[in-house]
């Protein structure tokens, strides 16, 4: 089991690398083509409206039983008219290195590459309960003052967190809920009984 984990971890590493080499150079092309935009959105539309929904095809796709002369048919019945020349043949290219298994690492890395490249940056807060637009506004305004860049918000719903926010900006998290504060709180307040009640026992052994 510990072995199938890690082998897991280290082919999602890789693909992790392979998304990243790959995005740059869709991105290198569709930037000269002034559809970096765009390309980036097919690619993420790619992944969420067909591979999610249609995963046979996915499986199909990223076989290693099938030749990339037999994916070539396929991508063209199934995304021909329907995507941008810039991004069909960026398909086919990774089609024929067989790396079509990378997709979803690719959307996510070109994603990412773009927002840096346009100086802008995906926050995530969490709150316990709906934010309004007013109060949406005004924490997009002080991070955007913050991070110095263009705050890309997505806003989810924890009633866990009891009140307060969490805020994640990559794999940096910022918590200030509640519920974080109340288990600071007990952590503290436990920490405080378990001196008390060394220095209770170290005098009684002293005394006796």
């Amino acid at each position: 089991m510990a072995k199938t984990r890690r082998q897991n971890e280290q082919i999602d590493a890789g693909r992790q690398h392979l998304g990243s080499v790959y995005a740059k150079a869709l991105l290198g092309a569709a930037e000269k083509a002034g559809q970096a935009e765009a390309v980036v959105e097919e690619l993420e539309s790619l992944v969420s409206d067909v591979l999610n929904k249609l995963p046979q095809l996915e499986e199909a796709l990223k076989s290693p039983r099938l030749a990339h002369e037999e994916r070539v048919p396929i991508l063209d019945k199934a995304f021909g008219g329907r995507m941008s020349a810039t991004t069909l043949t960026f398909l086919k290219v990774v089609s024929k290195h067989s790396r079509l298994d990378c997709l979803r690492a690719i959307a996510r890395a070109a994603r990412k590459q773009l927002n840096t490249l346009q100086n802008r940056v995906e926050v995530i807060v969490e709150t316990a309960h709906p934010l309004s637009n007013p109060i949406r506004d005004r924490i997009v305004g002080r991070l955007t003052e913050l991070l110095g860049r263009q705050v890309l918000l997505t806003t989810e719903i924890n009633p866990d967190l009891l009140g307060g926010l969490v805020v994640r900006v990559g794999d940096t998290v910022y918590d200030a809920s509640l519920a974080a504060r109340l288990k600071r709180m007990q952590e503290v307040t436990l920490d405080h009984t378990k001196q008390t009640l060394r220095e209770s026992l170290a005098r009684f052994a002293v005394s006796t």
